[in-house]
């Protein structure tokens, strides 16, 4: 069973680190390689077209996997722990790519996505360091 729970921890980095790459991969190409005729710009943007194509998808799967790897290891207990703190945090963004569909923060919510995602990377850092910090 810790095989089950350790394989679903490391698929649920996994789909973060996926979806969290398109934002850097994104700044990188706009940076770096956008306009200066280098050959290495076609497979940026072949890159960033995949990354786009299975941004929502692998999103709604570390949701997914998420709650079923923390009911998991919590043996169905509900506790404070870094996990669902970062759970909610991945709810958070969610919701923030929600309220794009809001006139009032069509534009600006893109900012506060970026935002929750730099507080995930710390999130899941502690989550890794040390689960039980709480």
């Amino acid at each position: 069973m810790q095989e089950i729970i350790e394989s679903l921890g490391w698929l649920n980095v996994f789909f973060l680190s996926f979806n969290l790459s398109l934002f850097v991969v994104r700044r990188i190409y706009r940076v770096f390689i956008r306009n200066k005729n280098y050959r290495i710009e076609k497979y940026f943007i072949g890159i960033i077209k995949i990354l786009q194509r299975y941004h929502k998808l692998s999103g709604i799967l570390l949701i997914i996997t998420g709650i079923i790897h923390g009911y998991i290891e919590l043996n169905g207990n509900l506790y404070l722990h870094t996990g669902i703190i970062l759970w909610f945090g991945i709810i958070l963004m969610f919701l923030v790519y929600l309220l794009r569909k809001i006139k009032l923060f069509k534009k600006a919510w893109i900012k506060w996505h970026r935002y929750v995602g730099f507080i995930l990377i710390i999130l899941l850092l502690i989550h890794l360091i040390d689960p039980w910090l709480l």
